[in-house]
Order: structure tokens, then sequence, then C-alpha cells
């Protein structure tokens, strides 16, 4: 999941006002507003145009990606195509796989984590590429102090608490502990599922079952709402991914949770905290891994894979999927991962010599690469932007202070069995989407 934060021409007008000289056989791809991102699929797009003589328009998302789920939403319901291949958030294709076509498995899926999404026992869109919630922290600060990274919730608020406090005693007066994501969103959805853990707490299980009100989310809850003033700055709860990467690269926080965008700009030239940064797998939650009869918890950071699909109402969809499946080959996740930092799909790209010079936080990212934290988008399918709402605003008010942990959790866990009785989220009785196929398209 990458920030895009770049400004972006008018998409909507673009794609329903093409060009009066594109080619009626022409395919477009969306891919996000990022110049670097932008950069990479065009290079791709150019690759595979080039082999098959096909033309290939790309446009830009809107760089407010909480704006584009409502516009898919919109041409994809069309009944004439205005994109083929496009660009998808994980958190989106639940509620989009009634619009998305099928894509046929391949031999090579199995090369890929995460495998194809499937909602149902459908396969609607390919990894492009990985992402994943990180802690960050000033190395130079842990040295000076002699502590070590924290490896628990508990052990990061002593540590962010001992050297916050050495610091303000020695001037340092704007020096925070802990800098994350609070704002109401998605992404305070990842970071509660962080403090949460991975055992069995993720809100919604696979098989629909609700899962939103225990032990260990309720200390996970309150142990944050404490950070609230005394770690973290009151205005925490206003920070996006963003805001938080500004406040800690300023100099201004000891340690942040992020995504891996951050680690290259962290480390630009021109940032104050160049050479200063270290970076590590996410605590893990109290208690995760300690009984003795099940495994270790390995599971300390969200998924934030970006993936790619075809429209369902794509008038090419035999090129369409030719395209996408180059997109996600071995040779252009190579590219991106090079020239990029973009983290690859395909397993065996991970330990790629060229790639781990070009990414060399990625031998620290593995445990958490190989054992993330996913979010309950396949099992609320469609209903999961208004699950993440729910969640979202609930976590809020307990953070605030409003409401109790245990109460916030207990008003989610009946906000969201009364959503999994409506959508029928359990396996046995979900309703099976109609599958469209590359087949069905085919003349």
């Amino acid at each position: 999941m990458r920030v895009h934060h770049l400004a972006a021409l008018p998409l909507a007008w673009m794609l329903f006002c093409p060009p009066a000289t594109a080619a009626g056989d022409s395919l477009t791809v969306l891919c996000a507003s990022s110049g670097t991102e932008q950069a990479l699929c065009h290079h791709a797009v150019d690759g595979w145009s080039r082999m098959t003589g096909t033309t290939v328009r790309v446009l830009p998302l809107p760089s407010d990606w909480g704006a584009v789920l409502p516009l898919y939403r919109q041409f994809l319901s069309a009944r004439t195509s205005v994109a083929d291949v496009l660009v998808l958030d994980g958190t989106w294709i639940g509620a989009l796989s009634p619009l998305l076509l099928d894509i046929p498995p391949a031999a090579e899926d199995a090369r890929t984590l995460p495998h194809p999404f499937t909602v149902g026992k459908r396969h609607v869109a390919l990894a492009w590429y990985r992402d994943i919630g990180l802690l960050f922290y000033r190395r130079d600060l842990l040295e000076h102090y002699g502590l070590a990274v924290p490896t628990r919730w508990d052990d990061l608020q002593r540590t962010a608490a001992a050297i916050q406090d050495a610091q303000r005693r020695a001037g340092n007066a704007a020096m925070w502990g802990y800098v994350w994501q609070g704002r109401t969103g998605e992404s305070l959805v990842c970071n509660a599922l962080e403090w949460f853990g991975a055992n069995g707490d993720a809100l919604v299980s696979t098989d629909g079952t609700v899962h939103a009100d225990t032990p260990a989310m309720r200390r996970g809850l309150g142990r944050a709402a404490g950070w609230v003033g005394t770690i973290s700055p009151p205005g925490v709860l206003t920070y996006d991914e963003e805001a938080a990467r500004g406040a800690f690269q300023s100099g201004h926080a000891v340690f942040m949770r992020n995504w891996v965008y951050a680690w290259a700009l962290l480390n630009d030239p021109q940032s104050p905290v160049a050479g200063k940064v270290g970076v590590a797998t996410l605590p893990r939650a109290d208690g995760a891994g300690d009984a003795p009869d099940h495994a270790p918890d390995n599971a300390t950071g969200v998924d934030g894979t970006v993936y790619l699909g075809i429209a369902r109402n794509s008038a090419h969809p035999i090129q369409a999927l030719s395209l996408l499946r180059y997109l996600t080959s071995e040779e252009v996740e190579r590219h991106q991962a090079v020239a990029g930092a973009y983290i690859p799909a395909r397993m065996t790209l991970l330990d790629d010599p060229s790639i781990m010079g070009a990414i060399p936080i990625l031998r620290t990212l593995r445990p958490a690469l190989d054992s993330p934290i996913l979010r309950p988008i396949a099992a609320t399918g469609i209903d999961y932007p208004r699950v993440s709402w729910i969640a979202a605003n609930q976590f809020q008010q307990a953070l605030r202070g409003v409401t109790t942990p245990a109460d916030a959790l207990g008003a989610l866990a009946s906000a969201l069995g009364g959503l999994s009785q409506l959508g029928r989220w359990d396996s046995a009785n979900r309703p099976t989407l109609p599958s469209s196929t590359i087949q069905d398209h085919t003349p």
C-alpha cells in the first residue's frame, strides 16, 4: 500500500472523453498518480505494446485514493468499457469483485505470495507488488541509550517513554516516543489489527465468524489509548501516513509505524534523519507465541499488497489478460524492484542478489512478508468498506476516551454481527456471484 500524494489529472474527464484518435482496439490501463509508479507502469506497458503491436493508454488515478472506489464503481458499472486493466488497492477488491473479470488460473500463480485474490471461488486479481506495515526507529538514539529494538508492544512503550523523557531533559522539548496513523480511516484499522496480533483477532475470520471483541483486542486498544498524550502527541489522532512521516523525518519522534515507501524518503540526502534510521518488523502482541501448544505468532504487519484486475465490461478481455500476465511477470517485477524498490510478489525474486541490493531492508522484511496480518476483505466481500468504516470509528472513539475499549469493541461486534447476517458472510451460506470469464467474451 503505497502512499500516493502527487497531483493527478482529472481521471473522470479522460475516461469518459477519450481522445478522438484512440484506436478502436487499444487498451486503457489505470495506474497510480505517483511519479515513480507512473514511470514504471509506462515502461512495462510499452514493453508489452512493442511485443504485441497493441496500443495502450496509461492514465493516472486521482491522488486521493479515497475517491477511487466510487469512481471505479461508476465506470465499471457502465455498459461500455472505459478501462481494461486497473490497479487495485486490496481493500477495494471485495467491493468491486462483481465488476471484475474472472482470471483463469495458471501454474505460475503458486509462485506468488499473496496468491490470486479470491472471492468465493473466483480469482479476480493478481498481486502487482507487496507492501507491509513496519516499525521505523532512530537507530542513533537507541544506540546512544543502549536500548534494544522492541519486539513487544509493552517493550516499545517503555523504550519510547525512556528515550522521549531523556531527550526532553536534554532540551529537545519537541520529541515524542511514537507516531502512527490515528485518523479515522483504513490506516487506523491497519494499526489496530497490528496491536491486536494475528491469533484469530482479525475482526472477521475466513469462514465469516465475527471476532471483534476479545481480551487481546481490549488490551491492545486500551494500551494504544494510553499512548495518546504520553508517548504519542495528541494530534496523532489526526495523522495519516504522511503526517507521521513528517514528524519522524523532522527528528521529532523515536519510533514510527509506516509502510515501505517511507524508507527511501527518510534516507534522502536532504532528510534530517538520513543515515540515522533503522527498520524492523512491528512488535508482537503480548502473549503471542508464548503458549507451548501453538506456533509463534510471526505476523506483525498488515499486508498492503497492490493488485491488478480486469474490468468485467472490457471490450478486449483476451488482450487485457495478456497484458495483465505480462505486468505481473518475473521480468517486470524484477525491473520494478531494481528501478523503484517495489517489493516483488514472486517469492523467488526475494532472494535475488540484484533485488536485495536495490532494497537493502528486504532481509529485515522477510519474516513479516512471509506471514502478514490480513484484513477481512475476502470474508466480507462487498461489505468491507462499511466494515472498515464502522471499525475505524469505534477505534477512534476509544482512543479519544469518548468510550472505553470494552464498550467500543462490544458495539463493533454487535454492528458486524448484524452486517454478517445481512451479508451472509458465513462460507456455507454465502451466495455465489455469477462469474464472467475470458471464454465468455471470446467471439
